[in-house]
């Protein structure tokens, strides 16, 4: 492979004998297997040629790598979508200028149905497993996982939403589980769901991208996966059929996105919903098993976390996760929303710690609705 090498950067996930490499957009999805060697070999690729990358082995390790090897492992990279080849970079384009026109279902059929008969029946099952009362909502946080995993904390969101009186938009801000160019981004398209296209609001899209220091409609492919919209989405669309959409997610914090949003909620009025886990605890995630220390621990941070929200004290909430060792996924839309959530006052109408059992591991949900 001739001239000096492009990559992206991967999405690594360590496993037993080495790491895992994939695309980290899922464009490409077979993922590559590498040695620690292997992986150190990629470390010394980037912006090298083949030979150059040859002789910094050499000179660090006094070893030759046969220059075969060098070619092979380029050639993987490229078939991941990881080495920025004519043919990856065309391909990459494809797929971001399909998402500049609608962002289809990625997971009708595995997360909820594809049908609209169905889907309806299954948003009438998910409301029936909240028993309590709720309130009306302004400002709604709710789950953004699987949803067969905490049916009652959607449920507790979609017995909010029905006293709340349909909204002309939704401000729906998801956690980007992908790379963003920058800390925030929006989709100005369509997004499909089983009861009809979520149709954005491009007016009010239009409105904060003015009001922000960077460009917010960066990285359309960190959408193209993202279930921290899909799933929410799919309740909302069921549940305000006339509603309009601000899908937006949130990648590190940004208090300008806060700032921007209440400017522009005072012109484009909307319910705030925020998409977002609590704590991710277990071997999945690093830890130990799953065991009664891990889960006191995780109910504690989140339980607090968000009673303190409630109390319209976003700083006093985040403060009380300290280095967050339970790796609660709302923190960045929290801080980053912190000037829209002080001093409102909410209600917690739902929590669950659910374990994973075929990993031992645990992930936290809650609901809480500020009417």
């Amino acid at each position: 492979m001739e001239g000096r090498l492009r990559l992206r950067t991967p999405e690594i996930t360590p496993v037993e004998g080495g790491f895992l490499l994939r695309d980290p957009y899922g464009v490409y999805e077979k993922p590559l297997a590498l040695t620690e060697g292997g992986l150190l070999l990629l470390s010394l690729m980037e912006g090298r040629t083949l030979e150059e990358v040859r002789e910094e082995v050499f000179k660090a390790h006094g070893v030759i790598v046969p220059l075969k090897e060098l070619e092979d492992l380029a050639k993987a990279l490229e078939e991941a979508g990881l080495l920025l080849t004519p043919q990856v970079e065309a391909r990459l384009k494809e797929e971001e200028e399909k998402l500049k026109r609608e962002r289809p279902m990625r997971l009708a059929g595995l997360s909820y149905p594809q049908g609209e008969r169905e889907a309806r029946a299954f948003l009438d099952a998910f409301r029936a497993s909240f028993f309590g009362e709720a309130p009306p909502a302004q400002v709604l946080l709710l789950p953004h996982l699987e949803p067969s995993r905490v049916p009652e904390a959607y449920g507790a969101a979609l017995a909010a939403l029905e006293k709340t009186p349909p909204p002309e938009r939704v401000y729906v801000v998801g956690v980007a589980h992908r790379p963003l160019m920058e800390g925030a981004a929006a989709l100005p398209v369509p997004f499909h769901t089983p009861f009809g296209p979520a149709e954005p609001d491009l007016p009010a899209l239009q409105a904060l991208d003015a009001l922000l220091p960077f460009e917010l409609f960066n990285t359309p492919l960190a959408f193209r996966e993202e279930h921290s919209l899909e799933l929410p989405l799919f309740f909302l669309k069921g549940t305000y059929p006339k509603a309009r959409f601000i899908p937006l997610l949130v990648g590190r914090r940004t208090s300008a996105l806060g700032e921007a949003l209440r400017v522009v909620l005072a012109e484009h009025p909307g319910l705030l919903a925020l998409a977002v886990d609590l704590s991710h605890v277990g071997p999945r995630f690093g830890d130990p098993p799953f065991s009664r220390p891990l889960a006191e621990e995780a109910r504690r941070r989140d339980v607090g976390f968000l009673e303190r929200l409630a109390q319209g004290e976003p700083q006093a909430a985040l403060a009380h996760l300290g280095a967050n060792p339970t790796r609660v996924d709302a923190t960045e839309v929290v801080a980053s929303l912190s000037p829209l959530l002080q001093g409102k006052k909410g209600e917690v109408l739902a929590y669950r710690l659910d374990l994973e059992a075929p990993t031992l591991s645990a992930v936290g949900a809650g609901t809480l609705a500020y009417p």
